[in-house]
């Protein structure tokens, strides 16, 4: 199934916009941009560390599957990823 990021917006007819407590939803989209960012850094970590131990493990194509699910965007994604692990090698 792929599933463009832009098409997982959620309209606010699904949320119960009134009653949420938005400070509390603040801090929780907080979290997981933490989460994330630590999560990129790792792999930004493995990367570097496979293309230096084998220049193969470096063109390996299988980490942009791993984003399909997200269409155009998990391409685009995983580019970016790879970006980041070519930065001050």
């Amino acid at each position: 199934m792929t599933v463009q990021i832009d098409s997982l917006a959620i309209g606010t007819d699904t949320a119960d916009v009134a009653t949420a407590d938005v400070d509390q939803l603040f801090d929780e989209v907080s979290t997981l941009d933490a989460t994330i960012l630590d999560a990129i850094e790792r792999r930004t970590q493995l990367a570097r560390t496979l293309a230096a131990s084998s220049f193969e493990a470096a063109r390996s194509e299988n980490a942009a599957d791993s984003f399909d699910d997200l269409g155009t965007d998990g391409r685009v994604f995983s580019r970016m990823l790879s970006r980041l692990a070519q930065i001050t090698r």
